[in-house]
């Protein structure tokens, strides 16, 4: 028995109502701010609550609108409540919103909303089978989008020209169409409207009975669908995903991966809610009898099928034929075989007033075979020889040249696609490369360069402190030699009478204060540098003696060398030499500090040389 395929008009109406995101072009109106958050606000509401509530916020934000001041916003508004009261069943009020904008003054102003109107229009002229009209309505969207050289309304016209001309069995056209809208949504990169027109082209390829490609076009659709809602939270994609998996449930039965069959049939039953309205309910419904009805399951099948016998009496969809399929089905499974051929029956006297070959053959087909199995030959013939003629015209044009060349430039447009953008892929990442290597080479001179100037300046002061260190041995080896004079002159002068010339210091005033103006700096450069006082000197150093004041410790000869009046007349210059030696080779001094004592030592000793040559 053929199993049952899905139309995809119910796929065609959900990519009808998805709004447009282009910029209006040739407006006059001023859309400010205030208006754009209006739109993004009651945008929003419908990505995330349910069509119920979208429609009474967006309802109060078209009521608070000053229209005549923003009549293209108005129009907007009206077209999403238009797609709202669809979704809620509600064709009156969606054809008043439609009139509503065809006669505002935002229709006379704004391509954009021409375009919309004319779309949607079409949308619904297709609904009913109307397709000539359908066709006219959606070529003057097209010359739209094409005068205002959108991208973005290319590729959405491109799409509804493909879904009429499959719907009018022109699949060669529908094919080049769709190979142009894919190759414009592919360049934009947005995945949402890819994964529609990949959708249709798997639709199309099962009508062809060209499953391998129908079920690799799903897959790729399924792709994209995935790759928006990882970074778009929007509930309206969930109803396109349902069909989606119904889609491919049915194709993997087809090619027999039943694991596969099972996993998105379970897929659509999880997708299925209470919360769905109109031909997303419809839609749903469809799938889930055909699921239950190609695995068996008949007992679900019925309760599915009776909800939709509610459907039977209205007109405001195109599913009557479909809906008696399925019960047909479900009767001859209960042995009712008068209640099993009425359906059937009812079913083609639906089909015969459509377009779609597929479900015409599939209803041609299974009616054959329920006449023929109870004893009726002639009705089973003339509606094998229906079916034989439709698949013979299907078989014709699935092995077309035309649809060959077309199936294969659409690979090729693809393949090239993909090479492009692993070759854009490559430059970036040999760009990538290039850059971390001139980092790498960048940051490798710059360390080298640094690890120059820190080496230098470790050999500078590594040298530096060689020298200081000899300095300070110089400084030591000169006060031991200086104690060692100043033991044997205290020798010689126990045993000799004093015969020795005068201290330079009684010769002249300048090296008296040469003496005090040392050792004032030798105590300021020790207290800084030790953080200690003038006793701690004298004390580590021995050169000056300390003493013991009403219980206090005195440097008093020290403190002689500390004032010009107070110095003696015969001044020990040595003692001020060798403080100047111990300071600079026990203490950490500054470069500063260490050259004022040195030139202090220097001035010293030249003084001390010039009397002695002097006396000499």
């Amino acid at each position: 028995m053929k199993r049952f395929s899905t139309t995809s008009l119910s796929i065609f109406l959900l990519c009808i109502y998805c709004l447009s995101a282009v910029a209006d072009i040739g407006v006059t109106e001023d859309i400010n701010s205030e208006t754009n958050v209006i739109l993004e606000q009651c945008n929003t509401r419908i990505k995330q609550v349910s069509p119920k509530a979208s429609l009474s916020f967006c309802s109060q934000q078209l009521t608070a609108l000053d229209k005549e001041n923003y009549p293209i916003t108005a129009a907007k508004l009206q077209l999403t409540l238009y797609d709202l009261y669809l979704e809620l069943d509600n064709a009156a009020a969606a054809e008043q919103q439609l009139i509503a904008v065809k006669n505002s003054t935002g229709f006379i102003q704004s391509t954009e909303i021409q375009y919309l109107w004319l779309r949607k229009s079409a949308a619904e002229k297709l609904y009913k089978k109307d397709y000539v009209e359908a066709k006219n309505l959606f070529e003057n969207a097209f010359n739209i989008a094409q005068t205002a050289q959108s991208d973005l309304w290319l590729a959405k016209s491109y799409n509804d020209l493909a879904l009429t001309e499959q719907y009018l069995n022109h699949y060669a056209k529908a094919l080049s169409y769709y190979q142009k809208s894919l190759a414009i949504k592919e360049a934009l990169g947005n995945d949402f409207y890819t994964a529609i027109t990949l959708s249709n082209l798997g639709l199309i390829y099962k009508k062809l009975e060209k499953y391998t490609e129908s079920q690799r076009y799903f897959e790729l659709s399924l792709e994209h669908y995935l790759r928006h809602t990882s970074d778009n939270a929007d509930i309206n994609t969930i109803s396109y995903m349902s069909h989606l998996y119904g889609n491919l449930a049915e194709i993997y039965n087809i090619n027999n991966e039943f694991n596969k069959k099972h996993f998105y049939s379970d897929k659509v039953i999880s997708a299925y809610n209470d919360n769905l309205t109109g031909n997303d309910k419809l839609s749903a419904l469809i799938n889930l009898a055909t699921i239950h009805i190609n695995a068996n399951e008949f007992a679900p099948a019925q309760a599915v099928a009776e909800s939709l016998s509610e459907y039977l009496p209205r007109q405001d969809h195109s599913f009557h034929d479909v809906i008696y399929y399925l019960k047909a089905q479900i009767a001859n499974h209960q042995k009712d075989v008068t209640q099993a051929i009425t359906f059937i029956e009812n079913a083609m006297d639906y089909s015969d007033t459509k377009q779609d070959s597929l479900q015409k053959m599939s209803i041609y087909q299974y009616a054959s075979e329920l006449y023929y199995d109870n004893g009726r030959p002639y009705e089973s013939l003339v509606y094998l020889k229906r079916y034989q003629v439709l698949h013979e015209a299907l078989l014709e044009k699935k092995y077309s040249e035309n649809i060959k060349v077309i199936q294969s430039d659409i690979e090729n447009e693809r393949v090239q696609r993909a090479l492009a953008e692993e070759q854009i892929i490559n430059q970036q990442k040999s760009q990538e490369i290039d850059k971390l290597l001139n980092l790498i080479l960048s940051i490798t001179s710059i360390s080298l360069l640094v690890g120059f100037v820190v080496s230098f300046y470790i050999y500078r002061k590594r040298k530096a402190q060689q020298h200081l260190m000899t300095i300070i041995e110089s400084h030591k080896q000169q006060l031991f030699l200086l104690s060692n004079d100043d033991t044997t002159e205290h020798e010689e002068s126990e045993q000799q009478p004093d015969t020795s010339p005068q201290s330079p210091s009684e010769l002249t005033a300048s090296f008296a204060e040469l003496l005090v103006t040392t050792m004032l700096d030798c105590i300021n450069i020790w207290e800084k540098s030790t953080k200690t006082n003038k006793v701690e000197l004298a004390d580590r150093s021995q050169i000056w003696t300390i003493s013991i004041d009403s219980g206090r410790l005195r440097t008093r000869s020290l403190d002689k060398y500390l004032h010009v009046k107070k110095l003696p007349d015969n001044p020990r210059w040595r003692n001020v030499v060798k403080t100047c030696h111990f300071i600079l080779s026990e203490c950490n001094l500054s470069n500063d500090d260490r050259t004022l004592l040195t030139s202090h030592l220097d001035r010293i000793m030249q003084v001390i040389k010039s009397e002695s040559l002097g006396i000499t």
